[in-house]
């Protein structure tokens, strides 16, 4: 709808984004305006191809619609060929748009739609769907998801434009997978580098922005970045993820400055006129409706009706948009200090917030600067990893998948990517060949979902989807392995929580029960139309010790008015010392651990009968709700209902 609006404003609009005046002999063109508010007090950006800034950018500023309807007429005017290729231009680029803001937007509604049973994928229409509902299930930006399947046709777009605008300038390389930088990294001089997909665009002194290819290695526990510009390479070092600097002392690069304009041109649309005639049987006494041209006796009393239908067809004339015109340019540019501290939002920052703006949804955190990864790497497992700038999504087989966050981190021997799962941290060292090496072995567990819909606030809702994949060295790959790991199935009563050690055998599992008491939970909270059981795949731990206990084992105070799991969430929400130190206790502490089914129901492997505490949370009508009361367990089975009675609430 939005990209409807866009076209519909502009189209009623006396003010045409595109076409350039001279006033006052400078060019002044709209960049864009106000759709919404079409008064003569909304705003519009006005372009200054003049004006080039330091950064190689052209000036931009704001000015009311009314402002720029009394200025324009007492300008130079443009062509009538211009306006039309302007319009013609515009079409081409809003049809495009809306073609993938449409093929998105299905996509995105179709991964919400319900699932014939819970914890099971709904049947899929192709591979762009299943991405779409894999990205948004692994904990992704649900804007972020549909905002990456645009990019590439945005981009694309962005390109057409930028070659248009300085022709054999702009050469664009798709990289393969592997480390890659991100960010934009500023410093005196007017440096400027911004990396973008498949290069980065440099600009320095008095030139304007030019993309250029670049590599990056690792070197002495550092990454070396040489950038192919002319007369000769560039190579730096970046120093951790906020500065990167160049050889003592001036450098000369070969680059582009504006060098003049040159305006669009366009030829007349044409109608073509088609005819088609058709025969039909008729009467004697049908014949009358007919011109004697028309009919054809054929005896008996019957004619032959041959009736012309004329029908025609508007072809649009082509078009190309004008563009301003880049000359070759050598400058001698300050030595290269450069940090991404306080730098400019970069063209890739904004492409992506533009297309997640688009969606009404969040934008989230920007993507850290520095090395990150892209592409896919799989194992034979079924086990994968797909970086984004962000984030990766573990996968283990098509569907189970879950996003977190990474580092990319140089080191004396090699370079390691750390991967901070809550529940099970992994390290993957990219070997000389490209591939990536956990370093560890065995099963490891994904904690996917799968969306089962949306709720009253439009928020996705999910259920659980547990698979187990072993590790395994991992190649790039184009595509998410289609199969792998074990059987794809919701956590159910008795599954273990993710944990790689028995906690030195203190740790009772469905393998290595150590007791013959067992305890069974179900939830006792009444359902909400449309929305999982608000205990469906959550963590069940049994502790020997209170929540409070451990706590105060461990040194750390309980202010008054507050309670121990408020003290734990402060902790861990600021990253102090006491949140590891507190969990890693818990952990000591545990009797038990599984995680809950669908229904929010779980069984608790045997222990030795005896009194231990819940460590049980979830959040039902927007209250945050802990269990953790002393429980008296008997030999034998063991049953307790979790419902809001025997809830205490977190404030």
């Amino acid at each position: 709808m939005c990209a409807l609006s866009v076209a519909a404003a502009q189209a009623n609009d006396p003010l045409l984004p595109g076409v350039v005046y001279v006033c006052s002999g400078e060019r002044m063109f709209i960049e864009n305006c106000n759709v919404r508010d079409t008064s003569d007090t909304s705003t519009c950006m006005v372009g200054h191809p003049d004006h080039i800034q330091p950064n190689g950018l052209m000036q931009y500023t704001n000015a009311t619609r009314g402002a720029l309807k009394k200025l324009f007429p007492t300008c130079t005017q443009p062509s009538t060929r211009q306006v039309a290729a302007a319009k013609a231009f515009q079409q081409k680029q809003q049809d495009t748009y809306n073609a993938n803001v449409q093929k998105a937007d299905t996509q995105l509604k179709a991964s919400t739609q319900p699932i014939p049973q819970p914890g099971q994928p709904a049947p899929l229409k192709n591979a762009e769907e299943r991405e779409m509902r894999r990205c948004v299930s692994s904990g992704r930006l649900p804007s972020s998801c549909t905002g990456n399947q645009l990019l590439g046709a945005f981009t694309q777009m962005f390109t057409q434009v930028t070659s248009a605008l300085a022709p054999g300038e702009v050469k664009k390389e798709q990289p393969s997978s592997g480390p890659n930088m991100a960010g934009v990294f500023e410093g005196p001089g007017h440096w400027r580098l911004d990396f973008i997909d498949g290069g980065v665009l440099v600009n320095c002194s008095f030139l304007s922005p030019n993309q250029e290819a670049y590599s990056l290695d690792f070197r002495g526990g550092r990454a070396v970045l040489t950038i192919n510009t002319r007369p000769r390479p560039l190579v730096l070092t970046l120093h951790g993820t906020e500065t990167i600097t160049g050889p003592p002392g001036p450098v000369t690069i070969d680059g582009v400055v504006a060098g003049g304009y040159t305006p669009g041109t366009s030829s007349p649309g044409h109608t073509e006129t088609s005819q088609t005639t058709t025969h039909e049987a008729v009467s004697q006494s049908q014949a009358g409706s007919y011109n004697q041209s028309q009919l054809t006796y054929q005896g008996n009393g019957q004619y032959d009706a041959a009736t012309t239908h004329t029908s025609s067809t508007y072809v649009p004339g082509a078009s190309t948009p004008g563009s301003t015109n880049f000359v070759p340019k050598r400058a001698t540019c300050s030595a290269i200090n450069l940090s991404s501290k306080g730098a400019g939002t970069g063209i890739q920052t904004m492409q992506t917030d533009l297309l997640k703006s688009v969606f009404g949804g969040d934008k989230g955190a920007p993507a850290p600067p520095g090395v990150r990864m892209h592409g896919i790497f799989a194992a034979p497992t079924g086990f994968s990893v797909q970086f984004f700038p962000e984030s990766v999504i573990l996968g283990c087989g098509p569907d189970a998948a879950r996003a977190y966050p990474y580092t990319v981190e140089p080191g004396a021997t090699g370079v390691a990517i750390k991967i901070a799962a809550p529940d099970h941290p992994l390290a993957l060292a990219i070997k000389p060949d490209g591939s990536l090496d956990p370093d560890a072995s065995g099963p490891y567990q994904v904690h996917g979902r799968v969306v089962t819909g949306q709720n009253d606030n439009d928020d996705f809702t999910f259920a659980p989807l547990e698979q187990t994949c072993n590790l395994a060295v991992l190649t790039p790959s184009k595509t998410i392995p289609s199969s792998g790991g074990g059987s794809t199935m919701l956590a159910s009563a008795g599954s273990p929580a993710a944990s790689p050690a028995n906690n030195s055998g203190t740790l009772s599992s469905s393998a290595t029960p150590l007791g013959n008491a067992t305890l069974s939970i179900v939830s006792g909270l009444p359902p909400q139309a449309g929305t999982p059981n608000p205990l469906a795949g959550h963590p069940y731990t049994l502790l020997r010790n209170s929540v409070a206990d451990i706590l105060a084992q461990q040194g750390v105070a309980v202010p008054p008015g507050s309670s121990p799991y408020k003290v734990l969430g402060t902790a861990c929400g600021n990253r102090t010392p006491d949140c590891q130190k507190i969990l890693d206790a818990v952990k000591a502490n545990a009797a038990s651990a599984i995680r809950a089914d669908a229904n929010g129901s779980a069984t608790f492997p045997g222990v030795p009968p005896g009194t231990y505490y819940l460590m049980i949370s979830a959040r039902y009508n927007n209250q945050a709700l802990v269990w953790d009361h002393p429980l008296q367990l008997k030999p034998g089975p063991n049953t307790l209902s979790l419902d809001q009675r025997n809830a205490t609430p977190i404030n």
